[in-house]
């Protein structure tokens, strides 16, 4: 293999680069369109703090990511009578927590018909935003995510408010449920492409979950609620659900496959239940419902099989089966999830890993939670204290960020050393694995070993790390997949070891060492804060291309 044949493959491999980071962004309030919480991102098993912003705010509001950027509304008062907002729209750099822009909406003077600005989503360049909330309609305005210019101000208003928060289309149109409207608004200019009346039970969490074949509502009706389905072109009703027996409710349906949930609670044991129903492409079938604590604002968890993450009656953090409702796992109570005030925010790693906030908004401030979970809630990986976090996350996003807000900042989370893409299997069915164990740090001449596993053995192979970032591309018509963005830097060959025939080989190099032994290598002189991207190639010679990929690890260089 020669650098100019992994440069060559790597330029092809570009154009994907940009659709992989768009499908890694946290475009609204529980994530996507289905609302579920889940992340194409691996999230951090470390609380690894990555880098902080001071936020000194009076309410914190959720962050989301696009395209390596983070987007939060910095509140530092209430919008005053005959004077100033007291509130700005922050981007800030992902990697690297620089303010990028900051931008106050307009505002009148008059908080009776303009509140505090609040982001309903992002999404393909555009940030939305507005001023609206209950009782006070506003239209929302689209920012160039880039810049914060004023792109465009929509031709309807609505009463959204940051709680309700907007979903998008397959197409990239906003959906906005709030309290008596259901209004899809087009990206590119603002125009109303429909609008219809809906009842929901109680203004701040009327948002929608969306599916690529309708959108999903609650809807008040007598005797209780039900989910309605709409058209996603003409927001007509295509069916709805059974009856849900219930007045009042604060959260908002969920998806995930065919299948959509509904925690319908109002703190009364006697109607308090999670519903579970199956779109069958007519129908909305009621499958199970089970007993639940009352949560507001709860934005759900989805595992990767579909399980559910809620709170029981009893206040405990539990898993459920999708298609039953029964109790796969119970990680018990997590003080002060159990109080008066629990407004869950949940967000699922691709490795199913569970991110929980406790959404805490009340006195004493310090009451602020986060825990992460493995997918079985067998085990607690951290749990960090925020000052009432409020809706403030978790988001993840980019290439496995956790970001949180609370009172007093914006922190982002990573892990120095991080794995990523897919390791092709072998001729013999080996899947090599890389790792890294120590620290890297391109100062201290050793101590980072980048070492692959289960190779071939007794093969010829390498290691090789770039600068530049992450691709995704097919390494011919094998199942390996090019993980690292040119330009590239090859370490020395050397021998697999092992047996012939078995997958018992290793290729590992010191990193650190290597960087001091050849100061001209690429990136050289490194940096705290750089990150690197590093993947191993081996011989294979049955193959396609006759050589195997490993994974690829992407770490981070400390100062």
């Amino acid at each position: 293999m020669t650098a100019h044949t992994l440069l060559g493959l790597i330029v092809l491999a570009s154009p994907l680069s940009s659709s992989l980071a768009a499908a890694q962004d946290w475009t609204n309030l529980g994530g996507g369109p289905g609302r579920n919480g889940q992340s194409p991102v691996i999230g951090p098993r470390t609380p690894t703090l990555r880098w902080s912003a001071p936020n000194n705010v009076v309410i914190s509001w959720a962050p989301f990511v696009w395209n390596n950027a983070v987007f939060t509304v910095r509140e530092t008062g209430f919008p005053q009578s005959g004077g100033a907002a007291n509130d700005a729209i922050v981007s800030y750099d992902l990697a690297t927590g620089l303010v990028r822009w900051s931008k106050t909406l307009a505002y009148n003077g008059n908080p009776a018909q303009q509140w505090i600005a609040s982001i309903a989503g992002v999404r393909d360049g555009r940030v939305y935003a507005s001023r609206s909330q209950n009782g006070t309609p506003q239209p929302i305005t689209a920012l160039d995510a880039n810049t914060g210019a004023v792109l465009w101000t929509s031709t309807a208003t609505q009463t959204a408010f940051a709680y309700d928060g907007a979903v998008f289309e397959p197409g990239g149109d906003l959906i906005v449920g709030d309290f008596d409207t259901l209004k899809r608004i087009r990206a590119s200019d603002g125009a109303t492409v429909w609008g219809v009346t809906r009842t929901c039970p109680v203004s701040g969490n009327c948002g929608a979950a969306v599916s690529a074949t309708g959108v999903y509502i609650d809807e008040a009706f007598p005797g209780g609620q039900i989910l309605s389905k709409r058209n996603l072109a003409t927001g007509a009703v295509l069916y709805q659900s059974p009856l849900m027996p219930g007045f009042t409710d604060q959260n908002s349906p969920f998806v995930w496959n065919n299948l959509v949930f509904f925690s319908r609670t109002q703190n009364s044991t006697a109607v308090d239940f999670l519903f579970a129903f199956q779109d069958t492409g007519t129908a909305l079938v009621q499958l199970w419902s089970t007993p639940v604590r009352w949560t507001t604002s709860h934005e759900h968890g989805v595992g990767l099989d579909g399980s559910i993450y809620a709170f029981n009656p009893a206040g405990e953090f539990v898993r459920l089966d999708p298609f039953s409702g029964l109790e796969l796992a119970n990680a018990g109570v997590f003080a002060p999830a159990a109080g008066t005030n629990l407004s869950p925010k949940t967000a699922v790693d691709a490795q199913g890993y569970v991110y929980l906030s406790n959404g805490w908004a009340s006195n004493p401030p310090n009451q602020g939670r986060l825990w992460a979970f493995t997918p079985d809630l067998s085990q607690t990986l951290f749990t960090l204290n925020y000052s009432r976090q409020n809706n403030g996350g978790p988001a993840l996003g980019g290439d496995g960020f956790l970001v949180m807000c609370d009172l007093a900042g914006v922190y982002v989370y990573r892990d120095p050393v991080a794995s990523y893409c897919t390791a092709g299997t072998s001729s013999n069915g080996c899947v090599a694995t890389l790792s890294g164990i120590g620290t890297p740090d391109a100062n201290a001449g050793s101590g980072f070993t980048l070492s692959a596993n289960n190779v071939d053995g007794q093969r010829s192979g390498l290691v090789f790390y770039g600068v530049s970032g992450r691709v995704a591309f097919p390494w011919g018509a094998g199942s390996s997949w090019l993980c690292v963005k040119s330009p590239t830097q090859r370490t020395a060959p050397q021998n697999s070891g092992g047996t012939s025939g078995a997958c018992n080989g290793v290729l590992s190099i010191d990193w650190n060492a290597f960087i001091a032994a050849n100061p001209g290598a690429l990136g050289a002189p490194f940096a705290g804060g750089d990150v690197v991207q590093a993947q191993a190639w081996y011989r294979d010679p049955p193959s396609s291309k006759s050589t195997s990929l490993s994974d690829a690890l992407e770490f981070v260089v400390q100062p």
